[in-house]
């Protein structure tokens, strides 16, 4: 009796050791999670060439498109703090997205974001916001700061504004992003030449590393970021056409990997 608990052990230990990790479902955007106020964990998506964010739920259902308007010749290029009572007081959803565009004849980007609820209207429309963070200010409040410039001259301008807030953050505003404050993507995207890395690195990181790979999980490039700049510009002329990922690590942490798309 005692051989055959052991042989019956053995054999259990021996199947729980070839669980393996099983592909839940592929999206072909870059996806995250959130953990809304009332309607609890969802996905999404941001669907830069139809201008959308996708919320799913976590069977892969379609819960909300919620339309991301952008005027002609401009790219999605964040969507973030998909919310429910982070900025008003309805039942709908709300978020922050920030769109741009390259102005070839000047040879500078333009920024713009927008706070709207589920249905499209704009809460709020920030002028040259190319960076929108919620940080807390104090005990139980929290609001909203804008990095604003202007690239159509030499230096550029730089300002930030401060919004206050009617609610909190939810718990899962997940990923780096939000807890190391930092932040990177890549314009214009799809591309064919160059293209140029924004990105921020978290307080008290000095310097990373941005890495560039392929669809079959080679580096293709990588390239020192640090914080004298806010941006990097890459040629990508020679690269196959084809679908890249891109992050940066600092420490043993890394970004949410991005997908670049080279044409």
């Amino acid at each position: 009796m005692k051989q055959l608990f052991i042989l019956v052990l053995a054999s259990t230990l021996f199947l729980t050791s070839k669980a393996q990790v099983t592909l839940d479902r592929t999206y072909n955007y870059s996806t995250t999670v959130v953990k809304l106020e009332t309607n609890g964990y969802k996905y999404y998506l941001m669907d830069v060439p139809n201008a959308q964010c996708r919320i799913y739920n976590l069977d892969h259902s379609l819960f909300k498109t919620i339309n991301c308007s952008v005027p002609n010749n401009f790219y999605l290029a964040d969507i973030k703090y998909v919310s429910e009572k982070l900025f008003d007081n309805d039942s709908g959803i709300e978020l922050v997205y920030t769109y741009y565009k390259y102005n070839n004849s000047a040879q500078y980007y333009e920024y713009d974001s927008k706070i709207i609820n589920e249905d499209g209207s704009a809460i709020t429309t920030i002028d040259g916001a190319r960076y929108v963070y919620v940080n807390q200010t104090e005990a139980n409040t929290y609001k909203v700061f804008a990095y604003c410039y202007d690239y159509s001259v030499f230096p550029e301008i730089i300002w930030t504004n401060i919004y206050s807030l009617p609610g909190e953050p939810v718990s899962a505003f997940a990923g780096p992003e939000t807890t190391k404050n930092n932040f990177v993507n890549v314009f214009p995207n799809p591309a064919t030449n160059t293209v140029k890395v924004a990105y921020k690195l978290p307080e008290n990181i000095n310097e990373g590393t941005l890495y560039l790979i392929d669809n079959s999980g080679n580096t293709v490039n990588q390239y020192i970021v640090d914080t004298h700049t806010d941006h990097l510009s890459i040629s990508v002329n020679e690269l196959a056409s084809g679908v890249y990922h891109y992050f940066i690590a600092y420490n043993n942490t890394k970004t949410d990997s991005k997908k670049l798309v080279v044409r």
